[in-house]
């Protein structure tokens, strides 16, 4: 064998070395591509459950904590259409937990008597209006017009405050955010459900 024979042999066998390993790269792109890049990873039923649970949770603690900042502001005293004197008959405390936020706060009854003559005899059961008054106190109210038609009471010891309502709000949006939160797991369980059949 010549030296070309030999150099001829080995530019054969270098070529037949190359043209081995593009047909395995060809061949693992092909099986890389015919493979999912993503597997689809499921929850289980029970980790969905909890995190249900835990968004439904969050949404009642923050409801009811905007329910609660609400407590300390009222209707403005001197926007009332009209004023008197209120005669506390009756109260019942209530709480600690109710849909009108967290803590304790007093419902009471009370025999109005407006300064344009004699008025009803309401329960006023928002959190923060009483002030720990009990039966024969009197204390100044004032009755102010509420949002579609209904009747709001007011106190001068209870301001209007915008910051409290703007805090309330933003509390309430995220009470929101979380309820939606549940609201889109729902929906695309359904979705993937029919998605299966």
């Amino acid at each position: 064998m010549t030296d070309d024979d030999n150099r001829r042999a080995e530019r054969r066998r270098r070529m037949d070395e190359l043209l081995g390993e593009a047909e395995e790269n060809v061949a693992r792109s092909r099986a890389a591509r015919e493979r999912p890049v993503v597997e689809e990873r499921r929850g289980t039923v029970w980790g969905s459950a909890l995190g249900v649970v835990i968004l439904l949770a969050l949404a009642t603690v923050f409801y009811l904590g905007s329910r609660t900042v609400g407590r300390f502001s009222g209707p403005d005293f001197a926007d009332a259409s009209r004023q008197g004197t209120a005669t506390v008959e009756s109260c019942e405390r209530q709480g600690p937990i109710t849909t009108k936020g967290f803590g304790y706060f007093d419902a009471c009854t009370v025999s109005i008597t407006w300064n344009d003559g004699a008025g009803p005899r309401i329960l006023i059961d928002e959190p923060g209006f009483m002030k720990g008054e009990k039966p024969g106190d009197t204390f100044e109210i004032g009755q102010n017009s509420g949002t579609r038609g209904s009747v709001g009471y007011s106190r001068p010891e209870v301001p209007d405050r915008g910051w409290v309502t703007a805090v309330q709000v933003v509390l309430a949006v995220i009470a929101f955010l979380f309820a939606a939160g549940i609201f889109v797991f729902f929906r695309e369980t359904i979705k993937d459900m029919r998605r299966r059949n």
